[in-house]
């Protein structure tokens, strides 16, 4: 066996455990949220503005496709590695809160008369459900797959653009919710924390700790809608500390391989202390 057959035969392990995983828990929590009586949903008001696009399913669909090809994108083993534990974990904390707190989708979906686009939407009606909404697990995925389509020197651009009309189509289908798209995204990023890149390698300390950052501007941007929704339009405030954390997040993960304040100023005082 070459060593291109066993990374080949090793990406379509990880991505059948990957795959197998996602079947088991996603069918699993549909059939405990049927079991259920008047499940709750959750939605903001704004939400009602937001169009049905029937075309964007194109898109959203493409989550399939790329849930495969992210798997054969991986350069070496240790991203494949990375990638796999990332799904997995992704898929079952997700799956966690679906069982736990389960919502289902309010809005009405309406017809599509296109005979084409109605096809995909036929094929959501008979295997996906209203269900398994918070995190959204089509948002978590993006994230993911971004952490290794961003290191292609091809379709780079591409798939970025791609991926961002995949997020948006979660709303414009008809599929989730706001609330689900940013749990979805917070998730994402606990699991880059969580489970690293390169844990002992300096290079990547920057672009982990962005991730941080990116968690408490995605908090506060769902904090200043609970509080929009709930107590006023004064909570809306908390946008602009969103896009300070946002903006800090994008700083160190541009700037990787710049040692953090915190990190520095632990280093030095590591290196007081071994000399006093």
């Amino acid at each position: 066996m070459t060593e291109k057959q066993l990374k080949i035969r090793q990406q379509a392990f990880a991505l059948t455990v990957c795959t197998v995983v996602f079947m088991a828990v996603y069918n699993l929590c549909t059939w405990y949220a049927t079991s259920l009586n008047d499940l709750p949903s959750f939605t903001f008001d704004f939400e009602k503005s937001i169009p049905f696009i029937p075309l964007s399913i194109i898109p959203y669909m493409a989550s399939g496709f790329f849930f495969c090809l992210v798997f054969f994108s991986c350069k070496n083993k240790h991203q494949l590695k990375i990638l796999t534990w990332r799904m997995l974990f992704v898929t079952i904390i997700a799956g966690l809160f679906f069982v736990t707190v389960p919502l289902r989708f309010s809005l009405t979906k309406p017809d599509v008369s296109n005979s084409i686009l109605n096809l995909p939407f036929s094929f959501l009606q008979t295997f996906d459900s209203p269900f398994n909404q918070s995190p959204s697990l089509h948002i978590a995925f993006a994230f993911i797959f971004w952490s290794v389509f961003k290191d292609l020197t091809k379709w780079r651009t591409f798939l970025l653009i791609w991926l961002i009309l995949l997020g948006i189509s979660t709303l414009t289908t008809f599929q989730h919710h706001v609330i689900d798209l940013l749990t979805g995204a917070i998730l994402a990023h606990v699991s880059f924390i969580i489970i690293p890149y390169r844990k002992n390698d300096p290079k990547y300390r920057s672009c982990w700790l962005a991730n941080y950052y990116f968690i408490s501007g995605w908090v506060f941007i769902l904090a200043a809608l609970l509080l929009d929704k709930y107590f006023g339009s004064q909570g809306l405030v908390l946008f602009v500390p969103a896009w300070g954390m946002m903006m800090i997040g994008y700083y160190y993960q541009k700037n990787t391989g710049v040692i953090s304040p915190f990190v520095l100023t632990v280093k030095q005082n590591i290196h007081q202390s071994e000399k006093n």
